[in-house]
């Protein structure tokens, strides 16, 4: 399995659009690795996991052709990880020559809901055109379920964030398994349960890390997470028997607001602990 990481940081972005915050001023000053847009990723050039507002940039710039794109996978409906007013470009009058003719939208029942209200405001008809041209479709996901996705198998489990329906996912195919853990504070009793009780094992944990080297828990009312909550989910996978002795951790999602997400900082900080840091079109396989 492949994982690249198109974009790595919060809503803000890095720089946020109108901060002047020492974060900001070195991603403009240095760019590079230094520079992060609103997360999102893209796995075994399959499924687009979120679709924000920085989706068609991301595409060009990472040579993805997204007219070929047939799954997007939503872990929320936040703006930043869940922008529907893009999907309108897909009308006849918009995209004359799809090579898929429907992208298909997995996610909570929030995710078509959220559609509807951004579409009404774009005109009374957009979202009967879209149907009737065929041009997307959802698929509504129950959590602990799995559901096969373009040659993937997916499970979601709720999150610990302020969504009504939010999910993380365990994505697997054939023996490998990422767990792509972002937004969330610490995963719920009943989560872990339902990992231990189907053995789950994951390669790749990919952590939300948003407020930094900071504890993230109760400065964001458990809704995020910082480096010590990483390290301390850490260790209850360990305990729960979901890592193996190859699992790779990823640190992901940061926020401008804390002083010390700069890449610099933060590379030295992640490997310092163990943790691999991501930074926008980085590609891990596993």
């Amino acid at each position: 399995m492949k994982l690249q990481y198109w974009g790595t940081a919060a809503a803000e972005g890095i720089p946020a659009l109108f901060c002047d915050c020492k974060v900001c001023r070195e991603a403009r000053e240095k760019g590079g690795r230094y520079v992060r847009s609103r997360s999102q990723a893209l796995i075994d050039g399959s499924v687009l996991v979120d679709f924000g507002a920085d989706t068609y940039l991301n595409s060009v710039r990472f040579g993805f052709d997204t007219s070929k794109l047939e799954h997007v996978l939503i872990t929320h409906v936040h703006e930043d990880h869940y922008a529907p007013v893009d999907f309108t470009n897909r009308l006849n009058n918009m995209c004359k020559h799809p090579a898929v003719p429907t992208l298909t939208v997995h996610g909570s029942v929030d995710v078509k809901q959220t559609a509807l209200r951004y579409w009404e405001l774009c005109g009374e008809t957009v979202a009967e055109r879209l149907f009737e041209q065929n041009r997307i479709a959802f698929h509504e996901l129950k959590p602990y379920e799995t559901y096969p996705i373009a040659g993937l198998s997916v499970t979601p489990l709720p999150a610990t964030h302020n969504t009504p329906h939010p999910y993380v996912y365990v994505i697997s195919k054939g023996e490998k398994t990422i767990f792509y853990f972002n937004d969330s504070g610490y995963l719920s009793e009943e989560s872990m349960a339902y990992l231990r009780k189907n053995r789950v094992q994951f390669d790749l944990v990919s952590y939300d890390c948003t407020h930094g080297a900071q504890d993230g828990n109760s400065a964001a009312g458990g809704r995020h997470m910082g480096l010590p909550n990483n390290l301390e989910m850490k260790r209850r996978f360990i305990e729960n028997g979901n890592y193996k002795d190859t699992t790779v951790s990823v640190i992901t999602h940061f926020s401008h607001n804390i002083p010390t997400v700069g890449y610099g900082d933060m590379l030295k900080t992640a490997q310092a602990n163990g943790f691999v840091l991501a930074y926008d079109g980085m590609e891990i396989e596993i």
